[in-house]
């Protein structure tokens, strides 16, 4: 049984990449972001993550 499609993964992937892109570019900018925190949305200056490992579900079934 398949548990993701091919294409919602590359999407996933895709959208996680861009999300890097932009808080690389506001942090060196000083530019807030929208951010979800604490049920409100807040605006912060993002901290760069450089060791990214990935969702613990990251083992998926390949078509």
């Amino acid at each position: 049984m398949k548990k993701y499609h091919k294409y919602s993964m590359l999407g996933l992937k895709a959208l996680q990449r861009a999300a890097v892109k932009v808080a690389e570019d506001a942090k060196k900018n000083n530019y807030k972001i929208p951010v979800w925190q604490n049920g409100k949305i807040e605006f912060v200056v993002p901290e760069i993550i450089t060791n990214h490992t990935g969702s613990p579900d990251n083992k998926v079934e390949r078509i």
